[in-house]
């Protein structure tokens, strides 16, 4: 899992947590972190800073968002991604804008 476009990868989300790197939501005025990365189970959690933890995001759904991003055009906009995968719009949006994602539009 790893990407010619940007810097999206299963080590680069592992490094992220183990940095406790700080990235923010779609619209910029939340921080989130990943809190857990479990291979395993194929999962992620995020923090926010309101030190709640997310629910686990499936790593094959981000996968496929980010590579429909790149090789179909998806927008990386939260209200679209929200209707992949419900809820994470604001959140996937963010973290895939932090690692360089911007599709192949530039959108």
């Amino acid at each position: 899992m790893s990407c010619p476009y940007c810097q999206f990868s299963l080590n680069t989300l592992k490094q992220m947590q183990e940095d406790h790197t700080t990235f923010y939501t779609a619209g910029g005025r939340r921080k989130l972190w990943i809190a857990e990365l479990d291979e395993a189970s194929k999962t992620l959690k995020m923090e926010r800073s309101t030190k709640k933890i997310t629910w686990s995001l499936d790593l094959g759904q981000l996968k496929d968002v980010h590579d429909r991003i790149h090789y179909e055009g998806l927008l990386l906009d939260a209200e679209v991604i929200d209707k992949i995968i419900p809820t994470w719009g604001n959140y996937v949006t963010g973290l895939l804008r932090h690692l360089g994602c911007i599709g192949k539009s530039g959108s």
